[in-house]
């Protein structure tokens, strides 16, 4: 998949807070502040873990699969990254595929055992990774915009509720802090070597969070975490079709910085469009 280099779709653009945001830093050990503080960086900014918008998204597309299986074997649709045996290509099943390429020569074994995987693997796993497949989608972690930050973090109380009297714990009142409404991130999301399908499938997920369905970080279910994303800008840089002289310019240009051509939201459609004609295909054929 990525013993040589075709192409690189970058995404840049902004996600802001509509409600309060807590990610947390794990519990606090210092003697005065917060008992959850938000993370932060090395300079005390508050930030977005590359790692927890990622997981979101994954998890997002994961559940809409998993719709399309219908009951099926799921695996085939959208695995569970968290139970090994319920991996779209397990351990066991990898063994015996790498002992299917066994007796081929060492220069086409490699390819052999890589093309076989990637055919038993989810649509996710493709996109974002697996024990087998690196993962070609690279997304940087979101710095907040320093220009609209004021350098305010807020700090709310929450209570341990007794679940037979349903009021207040004794001794279980403790506080966490939140980013503000407001506050904006900055996203840098970058997809190599990927399939119009792929492209697709990104777009759906990232659609979730243009349209503020996919909430971020802890205590969603008080509120916290809904942000919105606005794209700004999208685009491509391809080899497709370009051979000789014409493949070694276009390298040159991407090492330059250039060589991208902006995506239009026409072109957006046509790869959503090639996502909802995997999901069809694989939905008539079970996932295979």
């Amino acid at each position: 998949m990525f013993e040589s280099f075709e192409s690189r779709l970058e995404i840049t653009g902004w996600l802001t807070a509509e409600t309060a945001v807590h990610i947390g830093a794990g519990r606090s050990t210092e003697l005065v502040g917060t008992d959850l503080p938000v993370v932060r960086d090395a300079r005390g900014l508050p930030y977005i873990p590359g790692s927890s918008f990622k997981g979101v998204l994954r998890s997002r597309l994961e559940s809409m699969l998993r719709a399309v299986a219908d009951g099926r074997d799921s695996r085939r649709f959208a695995c569970n990254p968290t139970a090994e045996d319920e991996w779209c290509v397990t351990n066991e099943e990898a063994k015996g595929l790498k002992e299917e390429v066994r007796k081929l020569e060492a220069a086409a074994r490699d390819h052999a055992l890589t093309d076989r995987l990637v055919a038993k693997t989810c649509p996710v796993c493709c996109t974002f990774g697996s024990p087998w497949l690196a993962s070609p989608l690279v997304l940087s972690d979101l710095p907040v915009d320093e220009e609209l930050w004021a350098g305010q973090f807020q700090v709310r109380n929450g209570v341990a509720i007794d679940r037979d009297t349903e009021t207040a714990e004794d001794g279980k009142l403790y506080d966490y802090e939140v980013v503000p409404p407001g506050a904006r991130f900055r996203l840098r999301l970058l997809l190599d070597n990927a399939q119009p399908w792929q492209y697709g499938m990104l777009f759906a997920g990232l659609k979730m969070f243009e349209d503020a369905t996919a909430p971020v970080g802890g205590g969603r279910s008080r509120g916290l975490g809904w942000m919105r994303l606005k794209r700004e800008q999208t685009r491509l840089f391809s080899l497709d079709g370009k051979r000789g002289a014409d493949r070694a310019a276009a390298i040159c240009s991407f090492l330059a910085g250039d060589g991208f051509v902006a995506v239009s939201e026409q072109v957006i459609a046509g790869w959503l469009a090639d996502f909802r004609g995997k999901l069809g295909a694989m939905a008539l054929q079970g996932g295979a």
